[in-house]
């Protein structure tokens, strides 16, 4: 059987067309929230004490996903590591600082992932901390709409709350 070049275009496109429709439906069951919340419980079973950040990549939930993991081991020690989400460490670096520890406690980013899932979050893509003290929280609505919630350290009011009407 012979195929028409505008059929094999047509062919093409339709496949491309099927598997990016297939990884989006991948992606957007990645980064629940007990996902992000087995982020925190890696990251604190290795010992960080104030985190900055936590990330989880798009493709969590699949065998070869990974988690981003930075903050204060100890008082002296920032460490960033990429860690697999059966808790093994693909990644470690580790340096001294002298400015302290600074960023969010285990309880406190449990609290700000409750406090964005209450907000509308249903996916979370990172939480990040600055020294300011200031709390981002990015992921996605039930609408599959990007959502940016910010907070002050401490408080789970949220300061400002983004949604990402182009998704």
């Amino acid at each position: 059987m012979k195929m028409s070049k505008k059929t094999i275009i047509s062919t093409a496109v339709a496949s491309t067309l099927v598997a990016s429709l297939a990884a989006a439906s991948l992606a957007q069951a990645a980064g629940t929230v007990d996902e992000a919340k087995r982020a925190v419980q890696i990251g604190t079973e290795y010992g960080i004490t104030h985190f900055h950040s936590i990330e989880l990549d798009d493709d969590f939930g699949l065998a070869d996903s990974r988690i981003e993991l930075e903050g204060w081991v100890e008082s002296e020690w920032y460490v960033e590591l990429d860690v697999n989400t059966d808790g093994s460490i693909q990644k470690e670096q580790r340096r001294k600082r002298n400015d302290g520890p600074w960023g969010m406690s285990s309880e406190q980013a449990l609290s700000y992932i409750d406090a964005s899932v209450n907000e509308g979050m249903q996916q979370i893509g990172e939480i990040s901390a600055d020294s300011r003290g200031n709390i981002e929280v990015d992921g996605n609505n039930a609408n599959g709409q990007e959502l940016e919630i910010d907070y002050r350290n401490d408080s789970m009011a949220p300061r400002k709350v983004e949604i990402d009407d182009r998704s």
